[in-house]
């Protein structure tokens, strides 16, 4: 509703207004008054009521000074003043400070209301277009997002017509007609939390980034893909691609490295120049991507075609003693780590790593070759019965270990064995997890159907109840509902206002409060824009029917 706040030193004056018009039947929250402008100026500050009414003439301060005072501190307050003063310099000054109307005494309370009543109409109508639009963004930003994880899924996947995904590109403000392309994946989370739980740090980053890409790298666009971190989509000249990826990479590194107890490690794949090649630079990322489960420092890893992944800078081999590597529990924290977060088009890419940094050499050694090959094997084994799934799945297609251990020739027989376990177990793990996240959902629902009539729900709200990232949740949400968190909540509030429009003789105002809406303008705009017809059109329908 909109408050007021009334500044008279005349008490019969003050008493009249206050007293002669009926401000709850207005719809008009009577804040507070006050005789002259020294008293009212800090109940005005603490109330902050939406109107402000003043005499122009009092003790102490009067009201253009208290107006001026008013203004700096709420600029969105309106202020109607009243003199008995039909003075052109009194005038002049009430519009250079930003006065909404200016009354001449004697003024009647019917005539005052008429203005109040106008303001009141002008505010609420303000109020509307704010709430249409701030939930408009929402709804846009949420369909947007999932939009552009579905367009990156095709270009990765090159599983739509190139044509095709120009038109979607440029819907979605995605440049994808430049001359050259590059992939690059962002992982960014906090030590010793899950990547993808809820965390308001990983959302200030993720706006932060945004804002980078917005500001200083407007070619490139971003995706954030919940635990699978953020894909980034850099376009442009051969300059935008190479010294200017690289400035924009340190710069989002940077940023990552002003959130205490953060982690931050990307891989960038190399340059292409055909939409379908974008699949091949994804691909490159993806592996550079993989050696932060090898390496657990903060990096930038550039995927190179001579080397496949660029080693470390100034850094040794890091595996020396490779018996005591295979029998250290902690050189079993890479797997067990990767197993828990790593993603499928991962797996080949990690497991090529760990090869690599053992070296062919020390791989020639059979009985060597078998005790690492089993060793990988049965930290899967354990894996899978620690979530509670059947670890023999992993050798489905076989009699058991020792009978493939007998067939392997070599390193690569080893390695293309361990491929297949490693992403059937993540293959295990993510449907589990879809059976997990089908739980989450339906306590999400559960959560949602018990606080649609909140003003603060949202999905920041309700992801942080489920305790998974907002776009992760936004993306399952949709996949399984078929709509938007936002279109979901919006019938649901819009379902419960009809039952209560059919079976109570609440007001409109009264039923947007009750539904979640603190704007009744607000509500009645999105009832006859959802159901085609007004809330009383709807009422008056109703009842004829059941007559």
């Amino acid at each position: 509703m909109v408050s007021l706040f009334l500044v008279e030193d005349e008490i019969v004056m003050r008493d009249g207004i206050k007293k002669h018009i009926d401000w709850e039947k207005e719809g008009i929250v009577f804040a507070g008054e006050a005789s002259d402008g020294e008293l009212a100026y800090p109940m005005i500050l603490k109330l902050k009521p939406d109107i402000l009414v003043t005499d122009i003439k009092m003790p102490f301060m009067d009201g253009l000074q208290l107006s001026e005072l008013v203004k700096k501190e709420l600029p969105d307050i309106n202020i109607i003043i009243l003199s008995g003063y039909d003075e052109f310099t009194y005038a002049q000054k009430a519009v250079s400070l930003g006065v909404t109307e200016y009354l001449l005494k004697p003024i009647t309370p019917a005539a005052l209301l008429s203005s109040i009543k106008n303001l009141k109409d002008k505010i609420e109508e303000q109020r509307r277009l704010a709430a249409e639009a701030e939930w408009s963004s929402m709804e846009a930003e949420e369909k947007n997002d999932i939009a552009r994880m579905k367009l990156f899924e095709a270009l990765i996947m090159n599983s739509l017509p190139v044509p095709e995904m120009l038109t979607q590109a440029k819907e979605l403000n995605v440049n994808l007609t430049a001359m050259n392309y590059r992939i690059a994946r962002l992982f960014f989370g906090l030590k010793g939390e899950s990547s993808d739980a809820y965390s308001e740090t990983r959302n200030e980053f993720r706006k932060g980034l945004s804002d980078i890409i917005s500001k200083s790298y407007p070619s490139s666009c971003m995706v954030d893909r919940g635990m699978d971190g953020f894909i980034i989509l850099i376009t442009g000249s051969d300059e935008d691609v190479n010294a200017g990826a690289e400035a924009f990479l340190k710069e989002a590194m940077a940023l990552a490295e002003s959130f205490k107890d953060s982690r931050c490690f990307i891989g960038v794949g190399c340059v292409v120049n055909r939409i379908s090649e974008i699949k091949n630079t994804y691909f490159e990322a993806s592996k550079a991507f993989s050696q932060r489960f090898l390496d657990p420092s903060d990096r930038i890893v550039y995927y190179s075609e001579e080397n496949e992944v660029l080693p470390p800078a100034d850094e040794k081999e890091t595996t020396e003693d490779l018996f005591r590597l295979a029998a250290n529990d902690q050189s079993h924290k890479a797997l067990e780590t990767f197993l828990k977060t790593g993603t499928y088009d991962e797996a080949d890419p990690f497991m090529e790593g760990v090869f690599a940094a053992i070296g062919d050499q020390n791989l020639n050694s059979g009985i060597f070759l078998n005790y690492v090959t089993m060793d990988c094997y049965f930290i899967m084994m354990r894996f899978l019965s620690g979530i509670g799934a059947d670890p023999e799945e992993l050798l489905k297609d076989s009699s058991n270990i020792n009978s493939v251990l007998k067939e392997m020739k070599n390193s690569r027989d080893s390695l293309d064995f361990l491929k297949k376990c490693l992403k059937e177990a993540i293959s295990i793990r993510d449907r589990g997890s879809a059976k997990k996240y089908g739980r989450l959902l339906h306590d999400a629902l559960n959560y949602i159907d018990e606080n649609f009539d909140r003003e603060d729900i949202s999905l920041n709200t309700v992801s942080s109840v489920a305790n998974i990232s907002p776009n992760h949740f936004s993306a399952i949400f949709s996949q399984e509902m078929g709509v938007t968190f936002i279109e979901y909540l919006i019938g649901k509030r819009m379902e419960k206002a009809k039952e209560l429009l059919m079976t109570t003789d609440l007001k409109s105002s009264e039923i947007a409060y009750q539904v979640g809406y603190k704007d009744p303008h607000y509500f009645s705009y999105t009832f006859k824009k959802t159901q085609k017809m007004t809330a009383r059109e709807y009422r008056l329908r109703g009842r004829k029917e059941n007559e």
